[in-house]
């Protein structure tokens, strides 16, 4: 019954894809790439790739705050209180992959100087396990013809997310 989750690194840069809250969070669209590749030179050595876009439903998009003559700030509009998101990904982890879509759902709450943040997200994959003959050489008589396994997924994912102007804190839960 052992599970295997796609490694994400740098998720400071794109934190929607561990937490469904943030889809939205920072007021504006973003679209992100990772790729990933472990042990490099090996044979199916670890490998992920995923492509994400998140943003808030806003009723106004923008507006400059003027601080001073040489410093005009855009700051996002906090009308709107709906994010939205999805990701695609591919993670193939030797003979075992996981190609699936996600899409996420946030509701922001505006408080003072920071704001509170809960999401959902469903998520689908395919789950594949394919043994040939190569892998482990044709004596074996389970995989000497080969072994295909394919099943559908269904999954969800929850998080928490609150932020003000020089901090945050984030929980999530994947895998419900």
């Amino acid at each position: 019954n052992a599970q295997q989750l796609p490694s994400f690194t740098q998720y400071m840069n794109n934190g929607f894809l561990i937490n469904p809250a943030l889809a939205g969070s920072d007021g504006y669209t973003s679209f992100n790439t990772t790729y990933r590749k472990q042990w490099i030179g090996f044979k199916n050595s670890p490998t992920t790739y995923s492509f994400s876009g998140q943003t808030r439903l806003l009723r106004r998009s923008y507006k400059i705050i003027n601080r001073n003559v040489r410093k005009n700030v855009v700051k996002p509009s906090t009308k709107g209180r709906v994010g939205i998101g999805g990701f695609a990904f591919n993670d193939v982890n030797g003979l075992v992959s996981r190609t699936g879509v996600s899409l996420a759902y946030a509701y922001h709450i505006f408080l003072y100087k920071s704001q509170i943040s809960f999401g959902l997200a469903g998520q689908a994959y395919q789950y594949r396990i394919g043994v040939t003959p190569d892998d482990f050489g044709s004596e074996d008589p389970i995989v000497s013809k080969g072994l295909d396994l394919v099943t559908f997924v269904p999954d969800a994912n929850a998080g928490f997310y609150w932020t003000g102007e020089q901090y945050f804190l984030g929980v999530s839960a994947n895998q419900l």
